[in-house]
């Protein structure tokens, strides 16, 4: 089933640790997570990652979101092991897992208020086009279109539930801020923001509409929102509200 992996890593060389590129994340992620027959220039991943997080004293934070209910990776027994992340190296010193079941997400009470902080830079993809703003249909389609690939059928978000939610779901208040961002040195910067949105239901659909927004919301924590998640883009923490 899905689940939130944890990790605690301890740095090689302290005094010599820096930023790490998203492209130099999204590489050590898939050495953790993807099988060594998979393919690792698929355009989608049941996994996301969070940027590495520095907790001071040479550790470092990294939390990996898996979405697939099966081949779920055992990464409590990569404890010990040498991780890169380009030009630096870390060693894996504590895993822990929480499952987010998908049916337990549907099942989830009912909210109709969610304010989103979006922790690192978030772009979403419209039309070939990069979208640098928190667009509610954009935000809340593009969960549903992961949940759809990953979880099981029994599940999956109907039309129906699709119109019903995206013709909702609107925006509250904003606080953001626009910045570049690269995946790698030698790649074009892209515009993304990060920042704090407010989203709220609204109209004489929202009670039916709330179970969907909430079950997605708290989605958005384990699956990441926007594009190139499994490079740490689209990072978010949610607070959901009556």
């Amino acid at each position: 089933m899905p689940s939130r992996w944890t990790l605690t890593l301890a740095a090689e060389r302290p005094e010599t640790a820096g930023p790490v590129s998203p492209a130099h994340l999204h590489a050590a992620t898939a050495a953790l997570v993807e099988p060594a027959d998979g393919d690792h220039h698929a355009q989608t991943k049941p996994y996301s990652v969070t940027p590495l997080m520095d907790l001071g004293h040479g550790r470092a934070l990294l939390r990996i979101g898996w979405l697939t209910d099966t081949d779920r990776p055992r990464l409590d027994r990569r404890i010990g092991d040498r991780l890169r992340f380009g030009s630096q190296f870390f060693h894996l010193v504590d895993a822990r897992e929480d499952l987010v079941p998908y049916p337990a997400l549907r099942h989830l009470p009912p909210a109709r208020r969610a304010l989103i902080a979006f922790r690192s830079p978030t772009y979403f993809a419209r039309a070939g086009r990069w979208y640098p703003l928190p667009d509610p249909t954009l935000l809340y389609n593009g969960l549903i279109r992961r949940w759809n690939t990953y979880a099981p059928a029994p599940t999956h978000f109907t039309e129906s539930e699709q119109k019903l939610l995206l013709d909702t779901v609107s925006i509250a208040s904003v606080d953001i801020q626009s910045g570049t961002h690269r995946l790698a040195p030698d790649r074009s910067p892209r515009i993304t923001f990060t920042g704090h949105v407010e989203y709220t239901l609204t109209g004489t659909h929202r009670t039916e509409a709330a179970p969907l927004f909430t079950a997605l919301t708290v989605y958005a924590d384990l699956a990441g929102v926007g594009a190139q998640t499994t490079h740490g883009l689209g990072t978010v923490e949610t607070e959901l509200a009556e």
